[in-house]
């Protein structure tokens, strides 16, 4: 694991709570339960006052640049796996984020879910800091966190929040899942855009949105009469069939992006 760099730790204190901060997470994610690769990406968790919100790097500058110009970056094709989150750390509301990537059409989903955390009496030192050992079911999954009270945010990343200290890191049990902490800094209001307009939606509704995005990943783009043209890997104008290029798809799909974090919410794909 890297060396955690911890530039704010002269200030990291017991009035740390509150105050506004981005806490930068790797994840190593396993997007297929039955292959051994990983891949590895960057994460942020903003803080600012009673809200707070976990992106990917690449949503988070898409989002800068929405709140700039009205226009974000294109998008994976396989947002299924996407994990963006915002929460009220007032009311303890959490809404994960669904941004679909042809028409970047935006949902919310309420995590009703309560995180019944039991601490272990187990510490090791992580970094520089000293982390103590707890333990979580969601999403289907068994988690293992370590989260140091020296940095007094009861936060963490995705979804994890309510423990006694910041969350440096956290596993599933399959490490299909691994966050890790690995730099604090300081966050300005200008960074902070969070997203508000969207839809709520079920996790019903998300499946279904699971089942037709798989069916046919254009079917948001023909129910809205937009014309669009199907490129291919050099941005030429694609000479396959639209069944072959639906069928190419759904092999992509089930290899890189069908291992979602909320095993329990998985839809078996038809």
């Amino acid at each position: 694991m890297k060396k955690l760099i911890f530039g704010l730790l002269i200030w990291i204190s017991n009035v740390l709570y509150g105050q506004n901060i981005t806490c930068l997470y790797e994840l190593k994610f396993r997007p297929n339960q039955n292959k051994d690769s990983l891949v590895s990406n960057t994460f942020y968790l903003d803080i600012y006052g009673k809200q707070s919100i976990f992106r990917s790097e690449l949503e988070r500058k898409s989002d800068s640049l929405i709140e700039k110009s009205g226009l974000g970056l294109g998008r994976n094709m396989f947002f299924i796996t996407d994990l963006f989150v915002k929460k009220n750390l007032e009311t303890g509301d959490v809404q994960k984020i669904i941004i679909t990537s042809t028409m970047r059409s935006r949902f919310f989903i309420s995590i009703d879910d309560k995180l019944d955390w039991k601490i272990v009496n187990e510490k090791q030192k992580i970094g520089d800091l000293y982390c103590q050992k707890a333990e979580v079911d969601y999403g289907g999954r068994h988690w293992t966190a370590w989260f140091a009270e020296s940095v007094d945010l009861h936060e963490g990343p995705y979804i994890f929040n309510g423990l006694p200290g910041l969350i440096v890191k956290i596993s599933d049990a399959q490490l299909d899942y691994d966050f890790n902490l690995m730099q604090l800094r300081n966050v300005i209001k200008s960074d902070f855009f969070i997203p508000r307009t969207g839809q709520k939606i079920s996790w019903q509704d998300f499946q279904k949105i699971m089942q037709n995005y798989y069916d046919d990943p254009f079917y948001e783009l023909k129910s809205s009469g937009m014309k669009y043209v199907i490129g291919d890997d050099k941005g030429n104008v694609s000479t396959l069939s639209p069944k072959t290029i639906v069928k190419k798809f759904q092999t992509n799909f089930k290899d890189y992006g069908n291992n979602i974090l909320e095993t329990d919410k998985a839809l078996m794909l038809k």
